[in-house]
């Protein structure tokens, strides 16, 4: 009989019932042995506690914050994060081929041998999986409130995007190692391909390189939205089919400055505001972050195959010989 594997879980969140966990876990609780935790806080210090305590897997039930938090109290241990993903968008679980609310893929992946590194990087210190946004994106969610996205999921990101979208963006300066300074309304850093769940927005990111892939966006309010949305139309930006007003850089460390007050994000969640003068230092952790990870990923999603239609086909070709007409390959 194998020995159950630790499971830190808020038992009052309400994803637990939405994305069908609760009743999953009541058929396979011989599997876990249930850890509760109260607050975010709590949840990196048990995470710490276990994995400290020689456990070879601590799996953590929750969306991409959640796991964070978990990862908190990991990374720099022998143990391996096992996910069980119930958020809203589960992007990071999706990146590493776990898919969303894929309860039996993610169990066999924590049994399994597999286990995969994950670069690390930071905030101020402040760890992230996934993604950092700064600007418009993190202005979104910092309206997003606890019911909104109870009652509608990511159907609120539209709604709070359309006070967004009328917004003056303040001036972004992200420094390069090298010296170099970008400047743009909207930064967005993934250690992966994906951004806001399924869609590809860096076409050649890997969370393993040692590198942030980079997009700073030069556009104001609702022209933002739709360089983001053509980039994952054509399953992810690149050198070769960015437009004008977006710079990709890739790099381990930079410094991020604004003209005035920005939001940020992390993982999706607000994670705070930066004041003009301030700086975000992003930086790589020497340790990697070890992931249980299925021996084969989850096969192509409905999002996937929604991209492969042949409408959005078509419409990712002519956006691509659109701006092969304005910025033709060498």
């Amino acid at each position: 009989m194998t020995t159950p594997i630790p499971l830190l879980i808020n038992p009052k969140a309400g994803s637990l019932f939405r994305s069908g966990l609760k009743a999953w876990l009541d058929s396979h609780r011989a599997e876990f042995r249930i850890i509760p935790t109260n607050s975010a806080e709590d949840l990196t210090a048990k995470a710490r506690e276990l994995a400290e305590s020689g456990e070879p897997v601590v799996a953590a039930a929750g969306g991409d914050g959640t796991l964070m938090c978990a990862a908190q109290g990991i990374i720099g241990t022998g143990a391996a994060l096992g996910i069980l993903p119930c958020g809203t968008m589960n992007v990071f679980s999706r990146e590493l081929g776990i898919g969303s609310r894929r309860f039996d893929t993610a169990l066999e992946a924590m049994h399994g041998a597999v286990r995969q590194e994950v670069d690390i990087f930071t905030v101020n210190g402040r760890p992230f999986l996934q993604l950092a946004g700064f600007g418009p994106d993190a202005g979104i969610i910092r309206r997003i409130t606890p019911r909104m996205k109870k009652h509608l999921g990511a159907a609120s990101h539209i709604i709070t995007g359309m006070q967004v979208a009328v917004e003056h963006h303040p001036i972004i300066t992200v420094t390069l190692p090298d010296g170099e300074e970008v400047c743009g309304t909207q930064v967005i850093l993934g250690n992966g391909k994906r951004y806001g769940g399924e869609g590809h927005l860096f076409a050649n990111a890997r969370y393993n390189d040692g590198l942030l892939d980079a997009a700073i966006i030069q556009l104001e309010s609702t022209g933002i939205l739709f360089e983001v949305i053509s980039y994952m139309l054509m399953r992810g930006a690149t050198d070769r089919n960015t437009t004008d007003f977006t710079q990709l850089r890739q790099f381990s460390s930079c410094t991020i400055t604004a003209e005035d007050t920005i939001d940020y994000q992390l993982d999706g969640d607000y994670a705070g505001t930066l004041q003009a003068g301030d700086s975000a230092i992003i930086e790589r952790l020497p340790h990697p972050l070890q992931i249980c990870v299925p021996t084969l990923p989850e096969p192509v999603t409905h999002f996937g195959r929604l991209l492969a239609h042949p409408v959005l086909e078509t419409m990712r070709k002519q956006i691509e010989r659109i701006k092969e007409t304005v910025h033709p390959r060498e």
